[in-house]
């Protein structure tokens, strides 16, 4: 159910409309939003034939693009447009009926302005793709550091290394030296982009609106940068289980299947940021990355659930770091053998 104020009378001659409730004014179509008795609210100004501009009130968060009451909404002001004897401007809103002003409401009833359709997108677009650059990144940094680590291990090189150093040195080394060449090759492809978008912005409706807060950008970069050590740290550590590259890069395509889950359940995640579905995903190491970027991209309220995330995060990949060392150790004490869970934890305890 869809409630709507009329303050143009283009919806006089409709009668009543199903799923659709007419209020005499804003204020108590915003006290039926509040206690739930229509899922959004929109406001129909005396000016709409000419300017087309209609407020649309909601409750929370998340993305209006996938809120189907604005479809709804757009057949009803069809109705009321086509009703009328027509004018140009008429059929100019037939084609085009509205553009929305988006407001969200709390539970006690006070709007808050969010902007334009187009604003929010623009809002969510940085935060997003932040998460596919980490997954870019995931799959060309970590996945090379895997690589390098069975390498060695498999050809027996590192045992030279090891006589002059620590395992935490070798693997901190690798994870700061490989994960910093995969971050460098990142960060040309966004510099090109940087240079590329203000060139183009006037060809692409929307690329112009782009912008981003500074806290924002700071979430994103924090877990961007958390999110890259912790599956640089696990693919080390599993270089370090494994007795051969092809055995290593078979675990490791399962291990990233975890990064993806967010994006490709994206829609889901952005429009209920604060559902329990992204919020579990905020608090598991593997996922917290991506599905914060995503609650982020959403406009989630539960900043403290990011935070908590974060350090999860952060403290998930320094423990891993410090498995991998002693996996590795481990692993060079039991060259050429397959190393199982009991095998490593038994490892583990006698790597000291």
């Amino acid at each position: 159910m869809i409630g709507y104020v009329d303050n143009s009378g283009i919806t006089e001659s409709l009668g009543v409309v199903p799923g659709a409730t007419r209020f005499a004014d804003l204020n108590s179509g915003i006290d039926s939003l509040a206690d739930d008795s229509v899922k959004a609210l929109f406001v129909i100004p005396e000016d709409y034939i000419a300017t087309g501009s209609v407020d649309w009130y909601r409750k929370g968060t998340g993305l209006a693009t996938g809120d189907e009451t604005g479809d709804a909404f757009f057949n009803l002001l069809r109705a009321g447009v086509a009703d009328e004897s027509l004018t140009p401007d008429q059929v100019v809103r037939i084609v085009a009926p509205a553009e929305y002003t988006l407001f969200s409401v709390d539970d006690e009833g006070r709007p808050e302005s969010g902007g334009t359709v187009q604003d929010e997108i623009a809002r969510a677009a940085p935060a997003f793709l932040f998460a596919i650059l980490l997954l870019m990144s995931i799959f060309v940094g970590t996945v090379s550091l895997l690589q390098s680590v069975a390498e060695e291990k498999e050809n027996r090189m590192v045992e030279m290394l090891i006589t002059s150093t620590t395992p935490m040195s070798i693997m901190l080394g690798k994870v700061l030296a490989l994960g910093a060449s995969g971050l460098l090759q990142i960060s040309i492809w966004v510099a090109a982009a940087a240079i590329a978008v203000p060139r183009i912005s006037d060809q692409f409706s929307g690329l112009s609106a782009l912008s981003i807060e500074a806290s924002l950008l700071v979430f994103l970069i924090a877990f961007y940068l958390a999110g890259y050590f912790v599956f640089a740290a696990l693919m080390a550590s599993i270089g370090a289980a494994t007795t051969s590259v092809r055995e290593a890069s078979q675990i490791s395509a399962v291990i990233t299947i975890p990064a993806i889950i967010p994006i490709y359940l994206s829609a889901l995640i952005i429009s209920n940021p604060d559902g329990t579905f992204a919020r579990i995903l905020t608090f598991f190491p593997l996922t917290a990355p991506t599905a914060s970027m995503m609650r982020l991209a959403g406009g989630t309220d539960a900043t403290y659930e990011i935070w908590i995330g974060l350090l999860i995060t952060a403290g998930t990949g320094v423990f891993l770091l410090w498995l991998s060392a002693r996996v590795f150790r481990a692993g060079l004490l039991m060259y050429g053998q397959r190393m199982g869970l009991r095998s490593v934890w038994n490892a583990l305890r006698q790597a000291d």
